[in-house]
């Protein structure tokens, strides 16, 4: 008997840690900034940003006029974005309140596309230290060719 009432105990406190669980799913649902039809909307921009060139100043400037900041921040974290606009995206995402779960998908990309624009910059970053190096070691392998040639003019006179 006491197992049977344990079990039924058990049972009906998983029932409704259950019903617990998925009415916190629905919570979730309902936090998300960006739904799947304005991730749509927003994919579908970005979409016509990154495949007609020509297009790109309009929709920019759009997106600037309506203030949707979300878009913004999309639009400024591509991989044809110089670091200025990395950098105003990344001032966009921080402006998002964001729910990266998996019942946000919206959610979950802009905060990917977020990580995106971060390592877009640390690579800018990397690429300009890396551009300086080569720039000083050009300068350095002149100035050794430099010396090289005037050693040789010298032992040329002296011979």
């Amino acid at each position: 008997m006491f197992k049977y009432l344990s079990l039924s105990i058990l049972v009906l406190l998983q029932g409704c840690q259950l019903q617990q669980l998925a009415l916190e799913g629905s919570a979730n649902r309902d936090s998300c900034l960006i739904d799947e039809e304005q991730l749509f909307a927003l994919q579908t921009i970005e979409l016509k940003f990154l495949e007609k060139a020509d297009h790109r100043s309009r929709i920019m400037q759009n997106a600037i006029r309506s203030k949707d900041r979300p878009l913004l921040a999309l639009l400024l974290s591509t991989p044809y974005s110089s670091t200025e606009q990395l950098q105003q995206s990344k001032r966009h995402f921080s402006k998002l309140v964001l729910y990266p779960h998996v019942d946000c998908p919206g959610d979950r990309y802009l905060d990917t596309r977020n990580r995106f624009a971060s390592a877009l910059l640390w690579m800018r970053a990397e690429q300009d230290n890396l551009l300086t190096e080569n720039r000083n070691l050009q300068i350095k392998i002149d100035a050794l060719t430099q010396i090289e040639t005037d050693l040789e003019k010298q032992r040329e006179v002296q011979e």
